[in-house]
């Protein structure tokens, strides 16, 4: 994998862990980054910077600077503090920290995670939300050859799985819709289970299921629930 790939996964990790309020910005449009100026009294220092590089610094008395790419991109509003970035790019993505210090320490007082559309189906990849819950129901049953069809469908939505299942072996009938997780049907301890998991969770749905599918005369077989 490319290193400056990497670089921002490994950035997008450390971001998922913060509070900061993420902001989702499209290639070339524009960035507004509010400050809540309760927390800046009359005499601070003030600074933007994105991780560790400085966006603006904005020094009581004096005018504000802007620094390296933001340059000619970068406008910031004295009397509320917010700054605009314009044509944003994909390097623009990273962590926005808004610093004001005076007489006291320095206080954070805006924390933005800005992310392009790319990062974001990164991070959908690597932190899913959790799985919506599932029922399970049996849709029919043939004693004889002990055979039975099985639906798992996920609540609230219209996605389902039909799975063929004889004796405890099953296999799905249809491909379910279900988007970065995994929908399966099983015979497992005296139950059916209907299972939906992806990578942070898992949710099943079960019935009890009791094998009688003996060999008979005749090569009959019987199947109960």
């Amino acid at each position: 994998m490319h290193t400056v790939l990497k670089n921002k996964i490994v950035s997008m990790l450390l971001f998922a862990l913060t509070s900061s309020e993420t902001r989702f910005v499209k290639k070339g449009s524009d960035l507004l980054l509010d400050v809540d100026t309760k927390g800046i009294q009359q005499g601070d220092d003030f600074t933007w910077k994105c991780n560790s590089i400085f966006v603006v610094k904005f020094y009581y008395g004096n005018e504000p600077s802007v620094f390296g790419q933001y340059q000619g991109r970068a406008s910031f509003f004295k009397q509320n503090y917010s700054v605009v970035i314009r044509n944003v790019q994909h390097e623009d993505s990273g962590n926005y920290k808004a610093r004001a210090a005076g007489d006291e320490e320095e206080r954070i007082v805006a924390d933005y995670t800005v992310i392009h559309p790319i990062m974001k189906s990164i991070t959908s990849f690597l932190f899913p939300d959790p799985v919506s819950p599932v029922n399970l129901t049996i849709n029919s049953l043939d004693a004889h050859y002990c055979n039975f069809t099985a639906t798992c469908k996920v609540v609230d939505s219209e996605v389902s799985g039909i799975y063929q299942c004889y004796n405890q072996t099953c296999r799905a009938l249809n491909k379910p819709d279900v988007k970065d997780s995994l929908l399966t049907v099983y015979v497992q301890e005296g139950s059916v289970v209907c299972n939906h998991s992806n990578n942070v969770s898992w949710t099943n749905d079960a019935q009890p299921f009791v094998s009688l599918c003996k060999n008979k005369p005749g090569g009959r077989h019987f199947l109960s629930f």
